[in-house]
């Protein structure tokens, strides 16, 4: 009987201590402030985002998202990627990111972009050798600005 209990706390304490190991990733923190242009001539609106504070971010692990943007001859969607082309590897405060018409598809000549019902997001996503964790770490405009 002793030993059964032995055999049973030993594997039942292994089973805690690895489960205790793999504890989940804190997302980064950081203070982005966004400034929305509401141009309606030239290549329409933009949307300058100031990176005021907070951690250190990988760009590798960092995507924009941008959903409901258009154009005045329809939907626009992003395509190129405003974070390779003007940020540092490594964002820190003080990095400014411009997104524009030039970074969206469907926009034509003559057209401008309507960011006024879009929604952005900053997606940070890590891998571990296990599994794969993601984050939205800012959204613009804030859920409470709709």
């Amino acid at each position: 009987m002793v030993a059964i209990v032995v055999v049973l706390g030993t594997g039942s304490g292994a089973y805690f201590v690895s489960c205790s190991e793999q504890e989940p990733t804190q997302a980064p923190q950081v203070a982005i402030v966004a400034e929305y242009s509401e141009r309606t001539g030239g290549n329409g609106e933009s949307l300058n985002l100031s990176f005021e504070s907070g951690d250190t971010l990988e760009r590798a692990g960092l995507t924009l998202v941008v959903s409901d943007a258009r154009s005045s001859g329809g939907a626009a969607t992003l395509t190129a990627a405003p974070l390779r082309a003007q940020a540092p590897t490594r964002i820190t405060a003080g990095t400014e990111i411009t997104i524009h018409a030039g970074h969206f598809t469907g926009v034509g000549a003559g057209e401008h972009l309507d960011l006024s019902e879009a929604t952005l997001r900053f997606v940070w996503e890590t891998n571990t050798d296990e599994e794969t964790e993601t984050y939205v770490i800012d959204r613009w405009p804030a859920p409470s600005q709709r």
